[in-house]
């Protein structure tokens, strides 16, 4: 908990997604100072200054974010870099005890994903993902539903999501993408799924393609999986990259009771039997706006609840870690997550949420 001044923190990563949490964090009313960031490419740093309109200590080499962490007095550290090297980068943030603010997808991979997870726990520190759908009000009215029972016990789903994709700038290299689509908007999708859901992963099966507007890439553009759940509800799960301009989703959770149905911000319940009915969905009582305003009023000890820890993109980690390893390497057959669990050291019972 930090009392009586700034929250001083440092940056790693300032690209587009990088420069807008961190302009979040500058302008929140509880008081964080930028004191410093990271950035291979000065250029962008040039443009964070220009964005803040204040100078902050710069760091523009490959260990710059060892070198901003030991050489500064910093509270908390935000991690807006590649998804390939937020292992790395988080590694080090909370090995130096600094409360930590990371960018979707957490870490990539089973394993690396469950040791960042709990090695947040055991420094003690505020860490948060930024999956910024736990906060909008459609999703926490589905959750809220589903928890409360509306349509009984899940028993299928359908998660669709498309978007002009192509993988700009690093996401297009398979050295930083870490899956491409699928792990790149599509992360999203997993992760509400299990959230509203309150499930883990039992297994996934699928294929993946390359190919954007009728050209081969190299990395995953489009995936259509079957996935099932711990309780054994299955459905199919289907990110898309190669649509012609704008972004669509679809997500629909069935129950042996009715449906719900996801409209923009609308919730419409549609029972077995009866008419179907909407819900108004809002953003409850207290509950906060965003991950950045999650993060800091966790640090200033005015929140208490962390509504996404990491351990939540553990668990996509190893589903997303299941669809490809199904795609890449088992010709589309069934790979179990907890096979991937055990092969990395781990057990189901990490998985849990507290």
């Amino acid at each position: 908990m930090v009392k009586g001044r700034a929250i001083r923190f440092g940056a790693i990563g300032c690209g587009g997604a990088g420069t807008h949490r961190i302009r979040q964090l500058a302008n929140h009313p509880m008081g964080v100072e930028i004191a410093a960031a990271v950035d291979v490419d000065p250029a962008r740093l040039d443009n964070l200054e220009n964005v803040l309109g204040t100078a902050f200590a710069r760091y523009d080499t490959e260990d710059g974010y060892q070198r901003m962490i030991d050489e500064l007095d910093l509270d908390a550290v935000g991690v807006f870099t590649p998804h390939t090297l937020h292992y790395d980068h988080a590694k080090y943030a909370l090995e130096k005890g600094k409360h930590l603010l990371i960018e979707k997808p957490m870490v990539c991979g089973t394993g690396p994903s469950m040791e960042i997870a709990q090695l947040a726990e055991e420094k003690g520190v505020v860490s948060v993902l930024h999956y910024q759908r736990h906060y909008e009000p459609q999703f926490i009215k589905g959750r809220e539903l589903i928890r409360k029972g509306i349509i009984g016990d899940v028993t299928s789903f359908y998660v669709y999501m498309a978007q002009d994709w192509h993988g700009r700038t690093w996401r297009g290299d398979p050295k930083y993408s870490g899956g491409g689509q699928v792990n790149d908007s599509g992360s999203h999708y997993q992760d509400i799924l299990l959230w509203m859901t309150d499930q883990l992963p039992r297994s996934a099966a699928g294929h993946v393609d390359p190919y954007y507007h009728g050209e081969e890439r190299p990395i995953e553009i489009n995936g259509s999986f079957n996935v099932e759940l711990a309780n054994g509800a299955g459905g199919r799960v289907l990110i898309m990259g190669d649509i012609i301009g704008g972004f669509t989703d679809d997500v629909r959770i069935c129950g042996d009771k009715g449906m719900l149905i996801f409209y923009g911000t609308e919730v419409w319940f549609k029972p077995i039997k009866g008419e179907a009915k909407s819900f108004t969905a809002a953003r409850p009582k207290g509950y906060p706006e965003s991950p950045c305003d999650n993060f800091v009023k966790l640090i200033r000890g005015k929140a208490r609840i962390n509504r996404v820890p990491l351990i939540y993109g553990a668990r996509v980690a190893m589903l997303t870690d299941a669809m490809l390893t199904s795609a890449h390497k088992k010709g589309g057959q069934s790979v179990v997550c907890e096979d991937l669990l055990k092969n990395a050291g781990y057990s189901l019972d990490d998985l849990k949420v507290d």
